[in-house]
């Protein structure tokens, strides 16, 4: 059969191909969304759609005309380079036309300017980076693999092809995630629903292990290159263009065609169901329903204050079961930061959780910084630090062990006489969330029991005496009204060993 080129061009309109094309896309997609994460979306679907629809047009699947070509490795090569390289540009592409919609304003439901968003993206960790990128390598390798359905001609073959990739995809989706799970706490992994959240809860590997990984999924898009290009080859060898049997003109016979049906039709029904149960075992997603409602005032995120409400809130130490028994009101984020990215929601997710009954005023966090507070106001009516004997002056950037021992470092003690001429100096302190917008420096005044109580156990243990922000190379306590002087100031200063004025 001579072939005419111009042929398969009256074939692009061809409305059911492009159906078929649509629906196949849509699949794809929700595949993407479900096992990988954020790889899919529209992008990816129109992406497919267009490369996929020309590619099984150029193959002449309605038409015999290009079979013969077909049969060429090298043709079958060239095609499945236009089919791999269209993808990956035309994706690329959309995913940059996103970006520039959120910029320009369409889409861009945070109002933020395009510095802000460019800020972000380069301000993303190493991690994050590795995750999407080993994520997209994820992607790129299923997408690849279901090429022979664009040359495929028998609709059972076809089907089977694409039940048993998508659930040879799914089980390698999962054994990477349960390899990730092996490196992160159990508690976590409900909030993982996709190969991306368990990439970014797995955390940070050695830079050969990156390497290594990295690695092995080239590898492993070049085995499934190799693969398919053999496979879409053999779907149009020479022999069987013309529906001629390879023995020779013999027919099978009807036991062996049984067989290969009653084959098929098992491959396609387990893999069918390997899919099925996997998505039905997968759990909800539930990580992006909560928004930030609270923030750490200061870059202290475990003894200093924090926002709720326009109100300021301290750690208390008293125990509460809110996060059983309460309910959950949103994310509390550290200063500056951002909860919307998807970091955040799984691998910090710091819930603040409220009394429903309204019984009591505290709040409670569960997450990395999680902990108990209470209204600010209502600790300085308390006044627990009375009846503490040591008291001491964390820095903001205070740590729970040093390089050289395990004890907390960077605080300081203070004299009882120090802390007992600031409350006479300032009896009623009222807290302002604007007090916290800019200082130079601040610390936290707690009150314990005796310094084992700091020193071997938590210290957030103790009570919330107050707070010294410096500005300027002035001091205040608690508040920019409440300039400290006098013999107050000396004893600070000889507590700091600095030179405040």
């Amino acid at each position: 059969m001579k072939y005419d080129k111009k042929e398969p061009e009256t074939m692009d309109a061809d409305p059911m191909r492009l159906l078929v094309s649509a629906i196949l896309a849509f699949t794809v997609m929700l595949f993407i969304n479900g096992f990988v994460g954020s790889m899919g979306g529209f992008p990816a679907f129109v992406a497919f759609t267009l490369v996929f629809f020309r590619i099984r047009t150029r193959a002449g699947m309605e038409n015999g005309g290009m079979q013969q070509e077909l049969a060429d490795r090298q043709i079958t090569g060239r095609l499945l380079w236009k089919y791999a390289a269209g993808y990956l540009v035309l994706w690329g592409i959309l995913r940059i036309a996103f970006l520039i919609s959120r910029v320009t304003g369409w889409g861009n439901i945070n109002g933020a300017s395009a510095v802000e968003y460019v800020r972000q993206m380069w301000n993303t960790s190493l991690l994050e980076k590795w995750a999407y990128f080993f994520a997209g390598m994820i992607m790129f390798a299923f997408v690849l693999s279901l090429f022979p359905l664009a040359v495929i001609r028998e609709k059972v073959r076809w089907i089977r092809y694409a039940l048993v990739d998508g659930a040879v995809f799914a089980l390698v989706c999962l054994g990477i995630n349960g390899v990730c799970r092996l490196k992160f706490e159990q508690k976590s992994s409900g909030r993982a629903t996709c190969l991306i959240d368990h990439l970014l809860l797995c955390g940070r590997m050695r830079t050969w292990q990156e390497i290594t990984c990295l690695l092995a999924m080239v590898v492993f898009i070049l085995v499934i290159g190799a693969f398919v290009f053999s496979y879409a080859s053999r779907q149009y060898a020479v022999k069987n263009i013309d529906g001629i049997p390879a023995s020779a003109g013999e027919e099978e016979s009807r036991r062996h065609r049984m067989i290969r049906k009653i084959v098929t039709v098992g491959c396609s029904i387990a893999a069918a169901a390997i899919v099925v149960v996997i998505v039905l075992l997968m759990p909800k997603d539930t990580a992006g329903d909560y928004t930030k409602v609270a923030e750490f005032l200061t870059e202290d995120t475990r003894m200093g204050p924090m926002e709720y409400g326009d109100a300021v809130y301290v750690p208390v130490n008293e125990e509460a079961d809110l996060e059983k028994n309460g309910i959950a009101q949103g994310y509390l984020a550290e200063r500056g930061e951002r909860c919307d990215s998807r970091f955040y929601q799984l691998a910090i997710a710091n819930l603040l959780y409220t009394d429903p009954t309204g019984k009591t005023n505290l709040v409670q966090t569960a997450g990395t910084d999680g902990g108990t507070y209470a209204p600010v106001a209502l600790v300085e009516t308390d006044k627990a630090w009375e009846t503490d004997d040591v008291f001491l002056l964390w820095d903001e950037d205070w740590a729970l062990e040093s390089a050289y021992s395990h004890e907390p470092t960077g605080y300081v003690a203070c004299p009882a006489d120090l802390i007992q001429g600031l409350r006479m100096q300032f009896p009623d302190v009222t807290y302002r969330t604007a007090d916290f917008s800019e200082y130079d420096a601040y610390f936290t005044l707690r009150g314990y029991q005796e310094m084992e109580q700091a020193l071997e156990e938590d210290p957030v243990d103790g009570d919330w005496v107050g707070c010294i922000l410096v500005k300027d190379n002035k001091f205040y306590f608690g508040s920019y009204e409440n300039q400290i002087t006098g013999i107050c100031l000396q004893q600070l200063r000889k507590v700091l060993g600095g030179n405040a004025k």
